[in-house]
C-alpha cells in the first residue's frame, strides 16, 4: 500500500500510539505539520496503566498542547510514613496532582484526529528515501515522511534499526502493583492511607500508594481507586523463573497480567500478610489482578540518527522512583516541535534538539539511579553507598521520592 505522499505541510509518521506519541503529535500539529500516529495494537490502547504522579513539567505541556488539565486528578497535600504496626511515623506536606494513565490518554487522544491515528500497523523498518524518510509496515504497507519519530517506548523497534547495541538493563528489582476500587476499601483503609501518598520502607523494599481517579476518569467518592506499587529485589535468574506464565510459556522480559502464575500471587500475597501493617494488607487483598513489572534502565548517546528522532522511554529510559516518565515524554515531544518550528531545515533542527534532550534524558536515568540505592542493589560506588546510607531514612524518602522540580538541582 503507498502512502499519500508528503505534499504541503511537512509530515511526520509517529511510531506508537501512547503518551509520548500522542505529545509528539499534538506539539507537531500546532507548528503546522502533518502528524500521523501508527500503533501496533488493533484496538484503542484503554485501561492499560495506573496511577501517575504529576511534575509541573507535565501539566505545563498539558496546557501547552491543547490536552488541558480539567479533571486531572486527585490533589493529596500530605505523604505519610508507616511502620509494620500502621503507625504513622513521619509525614510531610506536599501538595501534588495524582492521575491515572487512563486520564491522560483520554486528554490526549483527543487531540488527534481520528483519521490521523492508525491501529494495528507493525513497523518494521525505515530508510532514507531523498530528503525524507520511507516506513515500512507489516504487510507491504509503506509511508513516506520528513521525519520519523520513534515514540515506542523501552523496547523500541525504531530504536532497535539505528541503534542495536543499546539494550534496557534490568536493574536487579522489579514491582508489584495494581489498583483497588475505593469502593473495597476496608474502612480503616479509607481512614488511615486512602487520602495520602503513603510509605511502607521495610529494609531493601519500597511500598508507595495513592488515590486516583476512577474508572471513566471519575473522581467522586466512592468511585475512585487506590494505586499501589512495592519494590522487591529480585536477581535475573528469578526474574526469569517469575517470567514463566500459567500455561508454563517462558517469557523474555515481562508477563501479560492475565498469565501471571497464580501461585506467585500466592506467595506474595502471603508475604505481604506477614510483612506488611495491617492496613496496607486491606488494600492489596482488594486488587482483583496484581501484575509484576521488572525495572530496566538504559541511557542512549544520541537520540537522532538522519531523520529519524526518537522521544519519551524509546530515547532513554529511567527507573520510575521520580514518577516522571510521561513528563518527560511530553518535554521530549515539546522540545522536537520547539525545534523544528518555523525551520526549513529539518536535519539542523534535529540536531538540535539532540544536543538539548539527550543530556537531559541522561541525567534523568542517573538521578533514576541515585533514588534506587534505596533497594541495596549494586552499589559500585562510594557515592552510592553514601546515597543508600541517606535513602534508609524513611524521612529522606519522603523528600526524595516522585518530588517536583527534582531537575533544577542540575541546572
Amino acid at each position: 500500500m503507498v502512502s499519500s505522499g508528503r505534499a504541503g505541510k511537512p509530515r511526520a509518521v509517529i511510531i506508537g500510539g501512547s503518551m509520548s506519541g500522542l505529545f509528539t503529535a499534538a506539539f507537531l500539529r500546532q507548528i503546522g505539520w502533518q502528524a500521523d500516529v501508527f500503533e501496533r495494537s488493533a484496538v484503542e490502547l484503554v485501561g492499560r496503566g495506573a496511577g501517575i504522579t504529576t511534575h509541573p513539567e507535565l501539566l505545563a505541556a498539558l496546557e501547552a498542547s491543547g490536552a488541558g488539565t480539567d479533571d486531572l486528578g486527585i490533589t493529596v497535600d500530605r505523604r505519610i510514613v508507616l511502620d509494620h504496626d500502621g503507625k504513622v511515623i513521619a509525614e510531610k506536606h506536599l501538595s501534588q496532582v495524582l492521575t491515572s494513565w487512563d486520564r491522560l490518554q483520554r486528554l490526549l487522544r483527543e487531540t488527534i484526529e481520528q483519521g490521523h491515528y492508525h491501529l494495528d500497523c507493525n513497523f518494521e523498518r525505515a530508510q532514507r528515501c531523498g530528503d525524507g524518510v520511507r516506513i515500512h509496515f507489516s504487510g507491504g504497507r509503506f509511508e513516506d515522511a520528513d521525519m520519523l519519530v520513534g515514540a515506542d517506548g523501552l523496547r523500541s523497534s525504531v530504536r532497535a534499526q539505528i541503534m542495536p547495541q543499546v539494550q534496557p538493563v534490568y536493574a536487579g528489582y522489579f514491582i508489584w502493583r495494581g489498583t483497588a476500587n475505593e469502593a473495597d476499601l476496608s474502612a480503616r483503609a479509607l481512614h488511615e492511607v486512602f487520602p495520602y501518598f503513603s510509605f511502607f520502607l521495610p529494609p531493601r523494599q519500597e511500598v508507595i500508594c495513592y488515590p486516583i481517579s476512577g474508572f471513566n476518569d471519575d473522581v467522586r467518592p466512592g468511585r475512585r481507586r487506590f494505586n499501589f506499587i512495592w519494590y522487591r529485589v529480585a536477581d535475573a535468574e528469578s526474574l526469569r523463573r517469575m517470567c514463566v506464565d500459567d500455561s508454563g510459556r517462558q517469557h523474555e522480559f515481562s508477563v501479560p497480567p492475565p498469565q501471571i502464575r497464580k501461585d506467585l500471587i500466592a506467595a506474595m500475597r502471603a508475604e505481604a500478610q506477614r510483612t506488611f501493617p495491617a492496613v496496607l494488607n486491606d488494600c492489596l487483598c482488594a486488587i482483583e489482578q496484581p501484575f509484576f513489572t521488572p525495572i530496566y534502565d538504559f541511557i542512549a548517546p544520541r537520540i537522532v540518527c538522519e531523520r529519524i528522532a526518537l522521544v519519551g522511554d524509546a530515547a532513554s529510559n529511567a527507573r520510575p522512583h521520580m514518577g516522571f516518565g510521561v513528563s518527560k515524554a511530553a518535554c521530549d515531544a515539546q522540545a522536537l516541535a520547539d525545534a523544528l518550528h518555523d525551520q526549513d531545515d529539518i536535519d539542523g533542527a534535529l540536531a538540535r534538539y539532540n544536543r538539548i534532550r539527550q543530556p537531559i534524558g541522561e541525567i534523568i536515568v542517573k538521578h533514576s539511579r541515585k533514588l534506587g540505592t534505596h533497594m541495596g542493589v549494586n552499589l559500585r560506588t562510594e557515592e552510592d553507598r553514601a546515597m543508600h546510607d541517606l535513602l534508609q531514612d524513611h524521612r529522606a524518602m519522603m523528600d526524595w521520592i516522585a518530588v517536583p522540580n527534582f531537575l533544577d538541582a542540575y541546572r
